[in-house]
């Protein structure tokens, strides 16, 4: 098929699509409130208060001598999209597809704290970014190269605050859609629990955590699929880091890709480390 021809057939494609999904929006509506307004509680309760401050500290260390050096260490103990707007701050091209497994990760305070997966399952998803890393190594080579990022701009602290404010919006708003895009699937198709968990986690990983721990799998097997569900972190924390790899010239299908091997690698090292 002629290049122009699939553009055309996929631009159809997305206003069908875009259209089915404004007719399940009316004829549900009830049920898309319902999810809209469960991600904006997480949101504000657990995501704001610990992703904030992590933005506006994050951009302030890219405008040290040190932010370079320190980019991928501070970005993945902060977690996504912080980890991906540190990256987008100091790198550009092929470097930043590499380092782009590695940045855009759960924080551990997720893991430990919320999950409380304790110190095998932040080791497992640790060893599975790097698994990411080295797969994507394999294939940056073809990545486009572009020329090395400049220093970043010195912002003052009120322009920081307000940047990461307008952040943290896009970060609810990847949390809405997702959670309603999956309360509207749950709403038409009866799917079996395990289904439904999948579904989930491969929309948003907040919800999909929850549906895997209801369950009621054994501890280890419920550990090993929560960390491969945080580890590929859903669409919704995948757009969410994609608004910053886009500024660093990552290539997305190729980092979509990635983030499956996360997955699969992290579930693997967990249930090697189960048996330690």
């Amino acid at each position: 098929m002629k290049t122009e021809h699939w553009n055309v057939f996929l631009s159809r494609l997305k206003a069908a699509l875009t259209g089915a999904l404004l007719a399940l929006l009316a004829l549900r509506p009830q049920e898309a409130m319902s999810a809209a307004r469960a991600s904006c509680g997480m949101w504000a309760a657990a995501v704001l208060p610990a992703l904030f401050p992590y933005l506006v500290l994050s951009r302030l260390l890219a405008q040290t001598a040190s932010g370079g050096v320190l980019a991928v260490p501070v970005a993945m103990l902060a977690g996504s999209p912080a980890g991906a707007r540190l990256l987008a701050l100091s790198e550009r091209g092929a470097d930043a597809q590499r380092k782009a497994a590695l940045c855009a990760t759960a924080s551990p305070l997720f893991l430990l704290g919320t999950l409380e997966g304790g110190a095998k399952m932040v080791a497992a998803h640790w060893l599975g970014a790097l698994a990411a890393c080295g797969f994507a190594t394999l294939l940056a080579p073809h990545a486009k190269q572009t020329a090395p990022s400049v220093p970043a701009e010195q912002a003052t602290l009120s322009e920081i605050i307000a940047d990461s404010a307008l952040a943290m919006l896009s970060v609810c708003g990847c949390m809405v859609f997702f959670s309603v895009l999956l309360a509207l699937a749950e709403s038409f198709v009866p799917f079996s629990p395990a289904v439904r968990a999948a579904l989930a986690a491969f929309l948003e990983m907040a919800g999909g955590c929850a549906r895997i721990r209801a369950l009621g799998l054994p501890d280890e097997t419920a550990k090993a699929l929560l960390c491969a569900a945080v580890s590929f972190g859903g669409l919704s924390v995948f757009w969410q880091n994609a608004r910053y790899l886009r500024e660093a010239d990552v290539d997305l299908r190729l980092q979509f890709a990635s983030k499956l091997v996360h997955a699969a690698a992290a579930y693997g090292a967990y249930r090697l480390l189960a048996t330690l």
